[in-house]
């Protein structure tokens, strides 16, 4: 059971651990979970992947809004609790009620309450650094795997074609009047959803080969084989994501490094540097509002609108296949956001 590990995960704080303490905290995961299952507004379920990512990396300190409701929420099984002596339980708190939201099975809709939060908390948590406190890492990367595998499957999931079946039987009744009715529409709405949908997916597949097949950038007007690697697989991984109608799927990762070669390792502000002067036609392929209304959830599309660089984490230097990657599921969520899954 997922509330089974808060009793683990209460030690990062350092102190003594009581049973009431665990019952407490266990109960306000519980019921924090069954909140936040319920929260319907997109912004909002962002806006708390946010606060709770922040909580669980830096320095374990909470936001004042996520420490006064965890802290109430605990305070109804244990009332001295106060988040500013023990902030580190807000954390334990918040990413298990995550965990527990992402235990669940993950729908074919490609656009659920808990796909929301596997992927702002997916991009936020694996752009930060390794944290050095053993028991805080643990909790941390059980969140972000929980999110990560959350998201990836659903990927996959949203994308299989369905079973098409046969139509039902055709009744036609006549009354006295000699007027006639039937259940056409009833006996073929399903066999029809079935096609419609399976025509989406292989209409958005075909799109995206043609694209791949085509080798050459949208945005920058140029064949990707004459842009160097850092700006083509960026740029790649941008252009993808504007043709999705599902959050990416490992195939789509996979096409759009077709072309890695060298991947060198380079840090956010070697990136932006790398990329020079194609920054303003970059930006152009993703949606900025949603971008830089949560920096921490698009920290490298943020970059790229902005051309600020957060100097807590610009230091640390990833492969341009990472980069590739990131821009891919930043771009695509962040048209998500706004369009919700392309219609099937």
């Amino acid at each position: 059971m997922v509330m089974d590990k808060i009793a683990t995960h209460m030690r990062i704080s350092g102190v003594s651990v009581s049973d009431s303490d665990v019952e407490s905290r266990r109960a306000a995961a519980n019921n924090l979970a069954t909140t936040w299952g319920k929260e319907r507004t997109v912004a909002n379920i962002v806006s708390k992947a946010v606060d709770v990512a922040a909580a669980l990396g830096g320095d374990g300190t909470p936001s004042p809004a996520l420490g006064d409701e965890i802290q109430a929420a605990i305070q109804k099984k244990s009332p001295s609790f106060l988040y500013e002596e023990r902030p580190l339980d807000v954390s334990v708190c918040a990413g298990m009620a995550m965990v527990s939201i992402l235990d669940a099975k993950p729908s074919t809709t490609g656009w659920s309450i808990p796909d929301v939060y596997a992927t702002a908390l997916w991009s936020a948590l694996a752009y930060q650094p390794v944290l050095a406190t053993e028991r805080r890492e643990n909790l941390r990367r059980e969140v972000l795997n929980a999110a990560a595998d959350w998201s990836v499957t659903v990927a996959e999931k949203s994308r299989e074609r369905m079973n098409v079946p046969d139509p039902d039987d055709l009744e036609i009744t006549i009354d006295p009047a000699s007027k006639a009715t039937s259940n056409f529409g009833e006996a073929i709405a399903e066999t029809v959803d079935a096609l419609r949908t399976n025509a989406a997916l292989d209409r958005e597949e075909l799109n995206f080969l043609w694209w791949a097949q085509l080798g050459r950038s949208r945005l920058l007007k140029r064949q990707l084989s004459a842009i160097a690697e850092p700006t083509r697989i960026v740029a790649a991984g941008i252009e993808a994501a504007r043709m999705l109608r599902r959050f990416p799927a490992e195939v789509h990762r996979e096409i759009v490094l077709r072309t890695l070669d060298q991947d060198p390792e380079l840090d956010l502000t070697e990136m932006l540097e790398a990329i020079g002067d194609d920054r303003a036609e970059l930006s152009t392929g993703f949606i900025k509002t949603n971008v830089t209304a949560y920096p921490t959830v698009f920290p490298f599309l943020y970059a790229l609108a902005t051309g600020e660089v957060n100097a807590a984490d610009a230091p640390l230097k990833r492969r341009v296949s990472e980069w590739g990657e990131r821009a891919l599921l930043e771009a695509g969520f962040a048209r998500m956001i706004s369009q919700g899954a392309g219609k099937l």
